[in-house]
């Protein structure tokens, strides 16, 4: 009877194992997706610029074209993503140019004790939060969400 106890043991402990190494791969499989489509979507939304204002020397971007483009990416990549049905992906997205701005970097730098240099080079940073359904089937385990981010910074 021990030996029956014990093996039943053993065996829950195993199943568990092999659920969570599942669950966990499936969620690194939604994490690599919704990074991919924050680069896909940054780097897209970062080609819509204004020609004109460059020639004269500005760099804007046009905002709404660089929207569309990533709710039209958001919309196609539904057909294929990893996430269960039902799953509601939303996204935040930040342009910084010469019409709206840089944001001024006050991080400490490389070295540790000075001042980081304002960043001065357009960028597109677009984050997306994925809502879902419980992605682990282990009770004490519980992940309904997902963040991940992406900047695409333009070079002068």
């Amino acid at each position: 009877m021990k030996v029956f106890i014990v093996f039943i043991g053993l065996l829950l402990i195993n199943v568990s194992f092999l659920s969570y190494q599942g669950d966990l791969g499936r969620y690194n499989r939604c994490q690599g997706f919704l990074k991919a489509a924050a680069e896909e979507c940054a780097a897209g939304a970062a080609l819509y610029y204004d020609e004109a204002a460059y020639s004269d020397g500005q760099f804007q971007f046009y905002y709404e074209e660089g929207r569309k483009y990533i709710e039209y990416i958001l919309e196609e990549s539904k057909r294929t993503m990893p996430l269960p049905r039902g799953s509601i992906i939303t996204y935040e997205v930040v342009f910084q140019d010469d019409y709206l701005g840089y944001e001024s970097g006050s991080e400490a730098g490389p070295a540790g004790g000075g001042e980081q240099e304002p960043e001065d080079n357009p960028s597109v940073t677009v984050e997306l939060n994925a809502v879902t359904d419980d992605l682990f089937r282990l009770p004490f385990l519980d992940v309904t969400g997902i963040k991940r981010a992406a900047k695409y910074e333009l070079p002068q």
